[in-house]
């Protein structure tokens, strides 16, 4: 497993209120959600017939999110028969109840990424990018995270980190990018990978260095 972003990326005081309309929590949508906004999209179950609406996935709790005819926003309650999401022709698997953005490298592989983003709980914006701890009360709204149910302010900015990992996966496995892995992604070309080891090659930093690895084993 590869680790291609982290960064505790913390809401600026100065933010204007246009800004803090396109986020929530004081985290950007396009980061709190696996996709910009939601979308047409299909959902495939394991032993039923799928399902569509507008959809999304929310980063922060990895939950199917979805609206309704009165365009509010509704938490899918039970996802653990979903097998792919498919939004705006972005697909996405589910394995071990986290969904991956795959990018398909042939039509049985390719590579998985997983977005993680923390809310730093109990801790409010405070001068020059610190944080500080509070204990005043407030209306909250609940956001399911880390198996702990929060209960957060959506009009305060909360200090967050995102962190986002490359994987491998062939059909709905998921499993880390490592040399082993490669091996038996490409089992005809072991002498091959072995030897771009031997030679000082690394596993790649980014999406594009990882597709380009992929490309040229397949």
């Amino acid at each position: 497993m590869k680790k291609i972003l982290t960064a505790c990326l913390l809401a600026l005081s100065c933010l204007g209120a246009a800004a803090q309309e396109d986020s929530i929590y004081g985290i950007p949508t396009d980061v709190y959600y696996l996709m910009p906004s939601f979308g047409k999209g299909m959902v495939y179950f394991s032993g039923q017939a799928p399902a569509q609406g507008q959809l999304n996935i929310c980063a922060v709790d990895n939950t199917l999110r979805f609206k309704d005819k009165k365009g509010q926003e509704i938490v899918a309650e039970n996802t653990d028969n979903v097998v792919k999401v498919v939004i705006d022709n972005v697909s996405f698997i589910r394995s071990d109840g986290m969904f991956y953005r795959i990018y398909p490298v042939t039509i049985d592989y390719g590579i998985a990424l997983r977005r993680d983003v923390r809310i730093i709980k109990d801790a409010k914006q405070g001068g020059y990018g610190t944080t500080s701890r509070t204990s005043s009360t407030r209306e909250y709204s609940t956001i399911y995270a880390d198996g702990v149910l929060y209960g957060l302010d959506k009009s305060e900015n909360y200090p967050y980190e995102v962190s986002e990992f490359i994987l491998l996966y062939r059909g709905d496995n998921v499993v880390p990018l490592n040399k082993k892995n490669l091996r038996k992604l490409f089992p005809d070309k072991k002498t091959e990978i072995d030897e771009y080891f031997k030679s000082g090659g690394t596993l790649p930093q980014t999406l594009d260095g990882t597709l380009e690895l992929l490309g040229r084993w397949k």
